[in-house]
């Protein structure tokens, strides 16, 4: 039999969110602000996106008409998740549209590295701090970002933080 005061403090554990909140927002912003970044030079030149989306020989043949739409629509929604999720606000929709696209960041690299293929990662983050750490080659180090990156995202996802979000 357990005494009242061992239930209440059971019942506080459960409330207690696993993330600290300070995590949480930390994560939240810096992933935001990844993404608006990211966005900026790809909204300012499409045509170079597409070529560096070319450069991965995905889309080729009858699938190389998707490369201009895709240049145009996935920094535009880079921007306006990063920008929610600085914000606070959609926060679950915007880790999952980033979610998606950092899955699909994961795949494209992890085939260039398996193909042996020495590309530009097209990522948009060629300047800046994050450049100097990590390069602009698709590659290892490319593929160790983007895994943070989907490490960070998960704990804004999945962080009870953003549950009403």
């Amino acid at each position: 039999m357990t005494s009242g005061s061992e239930s209440s403090r059971e019942s506080a554990s459960k409330d207690r969110p696993i993330v600290p909140g300070f995590i949480y927002h930390f994560f939240r912003i810096v992933l935001g602000a990844i993404f608006i970044l990211a966005s900026i030079e790809k909204l300012e030149r499409p045509w170079d996106f597409g070529r560096a989306i070319y450069a991965y020989q995905f889309l080729t043949g009858p699938f190389a008409y998707l490369i201009s739409p895709i240049a145009i629509i996935m920094p535009a929604l880079e921007f306006v998740a990063g920008f929610f999720l600085i914000i606070n606000r959609l926060v679950r929709p915007s880790a999952l549209v980033i979610l998606a696209m950092n899955i699909v960041f994961i795949v494209a690299i992890g085939s260039v590295i398996a193909r042996g293929m020495n590309i530009d990662c097209g990522c948009g983050l060629d300047t800046g701090i994050i450049a100097v750490i990590v390069g602009t080659q698709a590659g290892w180090s490319a593929m160790t970002r983007d895994f943070v990156i989907l490490i960070m995202n998960l704990v804004v996802l999945f962080a009870s933080h953003s549950k009403n979000r």
